[in-house]
């Protein structure tokens, strides 16, 4: 149990020190993954990307990718981000 917190409080520090991500949030340690995901795919950078790759799993962000991207009606990515992020998963991803 004592990891589980532990990793919860490095995401929600991480999160904190990224705020301007999410610059329209008020608690930025409210955010769901989906919305994280999104964050960084849209206004992150290639570090951000591979921190959330390391804590979650490469799996893990290729699903929640697919899901906003091909499952949602309304995808809140731009354009761009989609193609470099789908060529990135659909190469290195299982």
């Amino acid at each position: 149990m004592w990891i589980f917190y532990c990793i919860i409080e490095v995401m929600d520090k991480w999160l904190k020190e990224h705020k301007s991500l999410w610059w329209w949030v008020g608690d930025v340690t409210q955010l769901n993954k989906e919305a994280i995901l999104e964050g960084v795919i849209n206004f992150g950078t290639w570090d951000d990307f591979l921190y959330l790759k390391k804590q979650w799993g490469l799996g893990e962000v290729k699903r929640l990718f697919n899901y906003m991207t091909k499952e949602k009606k309304r995808v809140n990515l731009r354009k761009e981000p989609i193609a470099l992020y789908a060529n990135y998963l659909t190469k290195y991803a299982y």
